[in-house]
């Protein structure tokens, strides 16, 4: 053993090689290439790539369960869960779920002594929401199937529906825009209950399309107010609620159509109405009916002596209230455009393009009802898959992990598909020797179920896992959605045969994708005819 003294040495500017020199440790590359290469510090461009990704999925799934308004603001501490609602701060135990929280904030935002009042009442004598609450309580108790303090998985049925969705949309103005005390009077009065229970549906609907809502001052009684105004980019519009008297033998909203013009608006108008009859009702008389009282009067029907104005008339029909004890009580939205003949149900048009171009002008309009047919209320805090959330799906199957193919083998999945027929997961994998195997495995129930729940993002990436294709309108944005990226010289080459080629060749390129998509969408079409 030698007991010579190690000492670090450094070179100098001159003695340091230049950047194409040999390296002076003796590998046989280039300085630049060996030690004098820069040295990175953080996570790779591959890294953040996939962080981003995985950061997109997750956001893409809570707008999926949470809309386009605030996202819950929640955590854990001490025990409890925190919940910041607008700006109160919430706080509870044993709250694992969202509706647990629901629980509690519905009790506290129609107060508990008024509640706990009404509960000592006999219960035909207590108010709707505490005989639903009654109803609740028995159904939890009659349908529990494990052991107390874990979660249970019940059917969604009229009576879940009707209760956490009053609760659900209280929430929803309270953290967006604002939960005034006299909407909470009217909930408690008996005969004003149900108009005021269908006015937070409709405020929900735009809450989570995106919208701010400044609710009108109804207290003031200078002149007549709309419900809210809501706002959206640049464009506002007020928005009036009606409900019917429940379960009339006619389908005639004129009466509700008329009051709701009557209300004085400074601006674009929506209109909403409730049917108010049971789900048993007939679809084609639904629309029938319906759009005949509304569009038999856009000539008809005067205002203070003058013609009534425009407005996007959307008529509902969701009777949780009526079909208590129903599953997966259905739920309807007709639109109708009330002098507004581009837009409403069954508007013929005589291109896709067209439709398209209705689309956008009405935008906002579509995306209320979007909004309507995605309406759900949360489980989880965070938007995720409550079979992932809670355990009973234990697997995932992350776009950038890795995993043991097979022992002692580890391997990047890169991409996946489901095919639910087969109960299936396609998994494509690639290898630190660049080899890319595609592996199987079976999916469970609860693997299916969180694949339904969002097929989009199961695989931790914003995936476009397909979908049904049922309109012609559909195939349209299939297509403009797969060559939204295409340039102007790739769509040319694509339509080279063309007759009009030398049309195109003058249009713009977002032209182009319009009418190459619409070809193709009129082509599947004459396919799928013979």
């Amino acid at each position: 053993m030698s007991n010579t003294k190690r000492t670090k040495s450094k070179l100098s500017r001159s003695d340091r090689p230049g950047r194409n020199d040999p390296c002076p440790c003796g590998s046989g590359r280039k300085y630049k290439k060996c030690h004098g290469a820069l040295k990175q510090t953080g996570p790779s461009s591959r890294e953040i790539i996939a962080a981003l990704d995985a950061h997109q999925a997750k956001e893409a799934l809570r707008k999926h369960q949470q809309g386009e308004g605030k996202p819950i603001i929640s955590t854990e501490l001490a025990g409890h869960r925190v919940v910041a609602v607008g700006n109160t701060v919430y706080f509870g135990r044993n709250q694992k779920t969202f509706i647990d929280f629901l629980d509690n904030f519905i009790r506290r935002a129609l107060d508990e002594d008024w509640g706990n009042a009404e509960i000592r009442k006999h219960l035909e004598e207590r108010h709707q929401i505490l005989q639903w609450y009654d109803a609740l309580c028995s159904y939890q108790r009659k349908h529990a199937s494990r052991p107390e303090g874990e979660i249970q998985d019940s059917p969604m049925t009229g009576l879940i529906s009707a209760y956490y969705g009053l609760a659900y949309n209280l929430y929803l103005l309270q953290h967006n825009a604002e939960l005034q005390a006299y909407l909470i009077r009217r909930l408690k009065h008996r005969n004003s209950f149900y108009a005021a229970y269908y006015e937070t549906f409709v405020a929900a609907w735009f809450i989570l399309a995106g919208f701010d809502l400044a609710i009108e001052n109804e207290e003031d009684s200078t002149r007549t107010h709309a419900e809210f105004i809501a706002t959206r980019g640049r464009r506002s519009y007020s928005v009036e609620a009606k409900t019917r008297a429940p379960d009339k033998a006619n389908l005639d909203v004129g009466n509700q159509l008329y009051k709701a013009l009557r209300i004085d608006a400074e601006h674009p108008r929506f209109v909403f109405i409730d049917a108010n009859v049971a789900a048993d009702i007939n679809p084609d008389e639904f629309v029938n009916e319906v759009t005949s009282a509304i569009q038999g009067r856009e000539s008809k029907m005067t205002i203070r002596g003058d013609p009534a104005p425009p407005a996007y008339v959307f008529v509902t029909n969701q009777p949780y209230h009526l079909n208590l004890d129903d599953e997966l009580v259905p739920r309807v939205l007709l639109s109708v455009g009330f002098k507004i003949p581009d837009f409403g149900h069954g508007v013929p048009f005589s291109s896709l393009i067209d439709a398209h171009r209705a689309r956008e002008k009405h935008a906002d309009a579509f995306a209320i009802q979007e909004a309507f047919q995605n309406y759900t209320i949360p489980t989880t805090f965070d938007g995720e898959i409550p079979q992932f959330a809670f355990g009973e799906a234990e697997r995932r199957f992350n776009i950038g992990q890795q995993y043991e193919i097979t022992e002692g083998v580890f391997a990047t999945l890169t991409t996946g598909l489901v095919v639910e027929s087969e109960r299936k997961a396609y998994l494509c994998f690639h290898t630190d020797d660049d080899r890319a195997p595609i592996l199987t495995a079976e999916l469970t129930d609860a693997e299916l179920a969180a694949y339904r729940a969002h097929p989009e993002t199961f695989f931790g990436r914003v995936l476009n896992q397909g979908g049904k294709v049922d309109e012609p309108i559909d195939l349209f944005y299939f297509f403009l959605n797969g060559y939204r990226e295409a340039p102007k010289a790739k769509l040319l080459e694509f339509m080279k045969d063309a007759p009009d080629l030398n049309d195109l060749e003058r249009l713009p390129v977002d032209e182009l994708r319009l009418i190459y998509a619409e070809r193709l969408a009129y082509s599947v079409m004459a396919q799928n005819e013979h």
